[in-house]
């Protein structure tokens, strides 16, 4: 079987088909590529490789085609169907289950253009689909170093805080790396009282004088919460006037990144400009907000702010506190933001509270919540569930 005809390296001199279809059987699929994709005349239809075929059957107006193979039981005898309806100059990418190194050759062989393992996140499609789906520069990636995710509060008390406590807790036990949490609210942060520790001086030294943070650093101002996971927070007086500089928040966040695999930021709202080194250094920035009237209008300003910054392919809207009673109904909060929530966490109940006045990690108290942080975590590791003989790691790469 040669399928070679199928994608050429070279796009046609002139393209009057410029669709991107995707043919994909699971909503995180479908987020990834949207995300990934953003900006071409992208079209996500639920269903497989079998649905995609049909439609070529009677229609073939189109540029690139993404399907899925999962649960295919020989897909090979469905890529030779698809062969004999797929224009020649159409670009094919394959979504499925197996991350077999072996399985991923044989499928590169048959002339696809790429095939990326379930599940899916944005960076994957952005990273390794995009370029070779439908051209364009390849996103610029942060200096060598730990991971950044930056969670902002579009309004007090929505639960950010929270919610980077344990996302940072939950990121290392699922990859077993080191996870710095960075607390930058100096003055009334609230993630060392919610993990029941007290901090020292040594961070807002290190902001407003970065000459003097060396690599002791760390040692000096990093709390362990366990073997894994350390807090770098302050507790400055209210009335104390800090002079955080650029410089300062730039050098911290890149010794943090020398020692940790991942950096989850507690963002201060709004963005100092001496921040913004947090923002465009992150991979993913976390926008949360409640289903209540100031949150909606400040979430979308923050998404602004984020683009403005970063680019609007770091930014993520998730909505806490989801179903809580007398919140503003899903329709609404879709309308003002323009677009589903990517991430939701319902109202996990009393069980939260309890948690922060117990000075405890909500994971500890709260069974549920590990569940709906679960695909944040994958979102941003890429890490799914792990599954019998197979390579965690993304085709051996």
């Amino acid at each position: 079987m040669n399928m070679a005809v199928m994608n050429q390296s070279e796009a046609p001199s002139v393209v009057t088909r410029d669709r991107v279809i995707c043919f994909v059987n699971d909503e995180e699929s479908a987020a990834a590529l949207r995300k990934g994709l953003d900006g071409s005349n992208l079209v996500i239809r639920r269903g497989t490789i079998r649905n995609a075929i049909r439609m070529l059957e009677t229609d073939t107006e189109l540029f690139a085609l993404v399907t899925d193979i999962s649960g295919i039981d020989d897909p090979f005898v469905e890529l030779e169907r698809l062969a004999s309806v797929c224009p020649p100059d159409v670009r094919v990418a394959l979504i499925g289950d197996s991350r077999e190194i072996n399985f991923y050759r044989e499928l590169i062989e048959t002339g696809i253009t790429e095939y990326l393992p379930r599940p899916l996140t944005r960076d994957m499609v952005l990273e390794l689909l995009r370029p070779k789906l439908i051209g364009g520069v390849v996103p610029a990636q942060p200096d060598r170093g730990g991971h950044v995710v930056s969670i902002c509060g579009a309004q007090g008390g929505a639960g950010a805080t929270s919610i980077a406590i344990n996302l940072a807790l939950q990121l290392a036990e699922t990859t077993k790396a080191k996870v710095a949490l960075l607390d930058l609210h100096l003055q009334n942060g609230e993630t060392a009282v919610m993990l029941g520790v007290r901090p020292g001086p040594g961070l807002r030294i290190a902001l407003e004088n970065p000459m003097r943070a060396d690599t002791l650093f760390l040692e000096r101002a990093a709390i362990e919460i366990n073997d894994r996971v350390s807090l770098i927070a302050a507790d400055e007086e209210l009335d104390a006037q800090l002079n955080i500089t650029e410089a300062g928040v730039r050098h911290v966040l890149g010794l943090l990144r020398q020692r940790f695999n991942y950096v989850v930021v507690d963002v201060p709202v709004p963005f100092p400009p001496s921040i913004y080194p947090v923002i465009s250094l992150s991979r993913q920035v976390l926008v949360l907000l409640e289903a209540e009237v100031t949150g909606l209008r400040n979430a979308y300003a923050l998404r602004n702010a984020v683009t403005n910054i970063a680019g609007k392919d770091r930014v993520f809207t998730l909505l806490n506190r989801a179903d809580r009673a007398g919140g503003l109904p899903r329709a609404t909060i879709v309308k003002a933001l323009g677009a589903e929530p990517d991430m939701v966490i319902p109202d996990l109940g009393k069980g939260m509270t309890q948690a922060v006045n117990l000075g405890i990690p909500a994971l500890k108290h709260v069974s549920k919540l590990r569940r709906h942080l679960t695909p944040i975590v994958r979102e941003i590791t890429g890490v799914g569930v792990k599954r019998k003989g197979r390579l965690r790691r993304l085709l051996g790469l």
